[in-house]
């Protein structure tokens, strides 16, 4: 006897023509029934149904529920038109399941027919307005180019502001002085240096 492991199984299973037939002819209905879907729905949102219409107690539903009703398959809609009384107490334990089924398929129906007026509003990109220019810029200052006197005398100014702030600093008196005088040095030397460079007149 082989053991289990060696035991080869063979597969002999078939798909006949006919069924193969039925298969194909079952992906050709979807995509029929796709393209035929989506040329309903076009030509109802063409005609100015949009989603916010398909609710409850809106006369827009009630259209779309009602023709979407008559393409539902016989036994469905007469069980969706019958009643309780229409049918003995055993089988109406038997056809309210049925019937209740019905009601749900036909009300998938209408909640996509709902989602699908929704996917055919236009997506509308906003505008882009230019920003305003930045008014609090601050503005820039000319610049000034400096004689080496001016610079200095500057400098000097500076310092001499220092000194005389600063507390405890040896010698302030003097050198407050000194840096007067430096600067006035400074100043009529710039003074003289333009004189020279101006044009007689």
């Amino acid at each position: 006897m082989k053991n289990q492991d060696e035991v080869t199984v063979i597969q002999t299973m078939v798909i006949t023509a006919k069924t193969g037939k039925l298969i194909t002819a079952s992906v050709k209905s979807e995509y029929s029934t796709a393209n035929s879907r989506a040329t309903a729905y076009d030509a109802a949102y063409a005609e100015g149904v949009r989603a916010e219409m398909v609710v409850k107690g809106d006369p827009v539903r009630d259209q779309v529920k009602s023709f979407m009703l008559e393409g539902m398959p016989a036994a469905e809609r007469n069980l969706l038109d019958s009643k309780k009384e229409d049918y003995t107490p055993q089988e109406w334990d038997v056809k309210k399941v049925l019937k209740s089924k019905a009601a749900k398929d036909l009300g998938s129906l209408v909640a996509k027919f709902k989602m699908a007026m929704e996917r055919r509003v236009p997506v509308v990109t906003p505008l882009v307005t230019p920003t305003e220019p930045e008014t609090n810029v601050t503005p820039v200052e000319p610049v000034v180019n400096l004689t080496p006197y001016q610079v200095m005398a500057e400098a000097v100014g500076k310092f001499v502001e220092n000194i005389q702030e600063a507390e405890n600093s040896p010698n302030v008196v003097e050198i407050c002085a000194a840096g007067a005088a430096f600067v006035k040095a400074l100043t009529e030397v710039e003074a003289e240096v333009e004189a020279e460079v101006k044009p007689k007149a």
